[in-house]
C-alpha cells in the first residue's frame, strides 16, 4: 500500500501527463473552441453585410450543432479501438482550415455550409479528448483533469472576448469587414498548435516512451485501468442502442442538453449582445465587460474540480450548480438596468455553475460506462447534448428578434432549473450494478 501512495504522489507531483498531457488537451480544445465565442461579437457586424434578422443569426450560429452532432458517436467509437490523438490531429488541421474560411464567405449559403463543416469536423474532437483523458487518468483524478480541461469554455471567452471585441472595432486591412477578420485570425493557431500535438502527446501510457513517464508511473497507471475495468457499471448494457435506452443515460443526456447545451451555448452566443443591448456601451467596452465573467468561472472551474474528485454524490453537485446558473442568469439580467457590476457579478456565477456542471457530467459519463463503449456513447451524449448548441441560440435569437432579451434570458434560465429535476431522476447507486453483475453471472 506505501508503494501506491508513494506512485501516487510521483504521478500528482511533475509528471508528463499534469505537465503536458493536460494543459495540451486544454489548449489544443481551447483554439478550437474559440468560433464559439467570437462570432457572437461578429454577429452584429454580420447582420449589416447580408442585412440578415436575429433569427437567421441565431440559425447561422446554430448551424454548426447539426453537423457538430453527426460524427461524434461513429468518431469516439473509433477513438476508443483505434488512436485518439491521431484522430485529434486530423481534425484539429481541418478545423484550423475551415475556421478561417468562414472570413472569406461572400453569401449566407456560403457561410451557412462552412459552419456545417467546421461542426462535422470539430464534433469529432470531443469524445476523442474524452478518451484520452480516460488513458492517462485513474477515476480518483479524473474531476481534476477533466476540470482543467474544460476551462477552455471559460479561458476561450476570456482571452478572446476583448481581442474579438478590439477587432470588430477598429480592424479593416485591405478593406475587408472586421467581422472577416475575426474568423480568418482564429484558424491559424489551431493549425500550428496541432503539429505540435502530434509531437508531444502519446494514446496512452503504454505507447509512451520512457522519457515522458517512468516505468514506475507506467505501471501504477495501467493498473489503476485494470482495477477499473474490473468493476462493475451503473449502465450493464452490452451494445450500444441497449446503452442509449438505459434511463440512467437517457436523464443525465436531458439534464446535459438543458444546462450544458441550451443554457451553457446560449449564453456564450448572446451575453455580449445581451450587455450591449442593456448598457448600450461600445463593442470594446462590451469586450472587456464580457471577459470578467469568464475569468471569474476559470477560477470557479478550478474549484469544482477539487470538490468533483472529492465529493462523491455528484448528483447532488450537479442539481447545485445547475440551481445556482438558473437562478443568478434571470437576476443578473433584472440587475443590468440598475447595476452594471451587480450584473457581471450575477453573470460570474452563472457561468460558474453552468460551465462547470459540463465538466462534473463528463466524468459522471466516464463513471458509469464501461471503457469499450466510452468513447461511442460519450459521442453519443455530447451529440445529444449539443442539439442544445442550436436550440439555445435560435431560440434566443428568436425571442429577441420579437423585441424581449427579457424573455430570451428568461428561457435560459428555465432550462437550468429543469436540468436540476433531471439530474434527481438519475440513479447511480453502485449496489445496484453489483446486485445485477452477481445475477448476471
Amino acid at each position: 500500500m506505501e508503494l501506491k501512495k508513494e506512485q501516487l504522489g510521483h504521478a500528482m507531483k511533475g509528471s508528463y501527463r499534469w505537465k503536458v498531457i493536460i494543459p495540451m488537451l486544454f489548449v489544443m480544445y481551447m483554439l478550437a473552441y474559440i468560433d464559439r465565442t467570437n462570432i457572437s461579437f461578429a454577429m452584429t457586424e454580420m447582420q449589416k453585410t447580408f442585412a440578415i434578422t436575429s433569427t437567421v443569426s441565431g440559425f447561422i450560429a446554430g448551424i454548426f450543432f447539426c453537423g457538430y452532432i453527426l460524427l461524434m458517436a461513429p468518431i469516439g467509437h473509433l477513438a476508443s479501438r483505434k488512436s485518439a490523438r491521431n484522430i485529434v490531429v486530423i481534425l484539429g488541421l481541418l478545423t484550423g482550415v475551415l475556421s478561417s474560411m468562414q472570413g472569406l464567405a461572400n453569401s449566407i449559403e456560403m457561410l451557412i455550409g462552412i459552419r456545417f463543416l467546421l461542426g462535422l469536423v470539430e464534433g469529432g474532437i470531443y469524445p476523442a479528448m474524452g478518451v484520452l483523458i480516460a488513458n492517462w487518468f485513474p477515476q480518483h483524478e479524473r474531476g481534476r483533469a477533466t476540470g482543467i480541461f474544460f476551462l477552455y469554455v471559460t479561458v476561450a471567452p476570456l482571452i478572446m472576448s476583448p481581442i474579438s471585441g478590439y477587432i470588430v472595432s477598429n480592424i479593416h486591412w485591405f478593406g475587408l469587414e472586421s467581422w472577416r477578420w475575426v474568423f480568418m485570425t482564429q484558424g491559424i493557431p489551431v493549425i500550428l498548435i496541432t503539429f505540435l500535438f502530434l509531437y508531444l502527446i502519446p494514446d496512452s501510457p503504454l505507447k509512451a516512451s520512457k522519457k515522458r513517464i517512468s516505468d514506475q508511473e507506467r505501471a501504477y497507471l495501467l493498473e489503476q485501468q485494470a482495477i477499473e475495468a474490473s468493476r462493475p457499471k451503473v449502465i450493464q448494457e452490452k451494445t450500444y442502442w441497449k446503452a442509449a435506452l438505459n434511463r440512467n443515460f437517457i436523464f443525465v443526456s436531458l439534464a446535459y442538453f438543458m444546462g450544458g447545451g441550451v443554457g451553457n451555448y446560449g449564453i456564450i452566443m448572446w451575453l455580449p449582445v445581451i450587455i450591449k443591448e442593456f448598457s448600450a456601451l461600445g463593442y470594446t467596452t462590451v469586450g472587456f465587460l464580457s471577459a470578467i465573467p469568464w475569468l471569474i468561472g476559470t477560477i470557479g472551474m478550478i474549484s469544482v474540480g477539487i470538490i468533483n474528485d472529492k465529493l462523491g454524490n455528484k448528483r447532488l453537485l450537479l442539481f447545485c450548480l445547475n440551481a445556482i446558473a438558473g437562478v443568478s442568469l434571470l437576476s443578473a439580467i433584472l440587475a443590468l438596468n440598475y447595476n452594471i457590476w451587480l450584473a457581471i457579478s450575477l453573470i460570474s456565477i452563472t457561468i460558474v455553475g453552468g460551465m462547470s456542471s459540463s465538466a462534473v457530467f463528463m466524468t459522471l459519463v466516464a463513471e458509469i460506462l464501461p471503457s469499450n463503449m466510452m468513447g461511442g456513447m460519450m459521442g453519443l451524449w455530447n451529440a445529444f447534448g449539443n442539439i442544445g448548441g442550436f436550440v439555445g441560440p435560435f431560440v434566443v435569437g428568436a425571442l429577441m428578434a420579437g423585441g424581449s432579451s427579457l424573455l430570451g434570458v428568461g428561457f435560459l434560465s428555465g432550462c437550468y432549473i429543469a436540468a436540476c429535476i433531471l439530474v434527481l431522476l438519475i440513479k447511480l447507486q453502485k449496489k445496484e450494478a453489483i446486485e445485477l453483475q452477481q445475477k448476471e453471472a
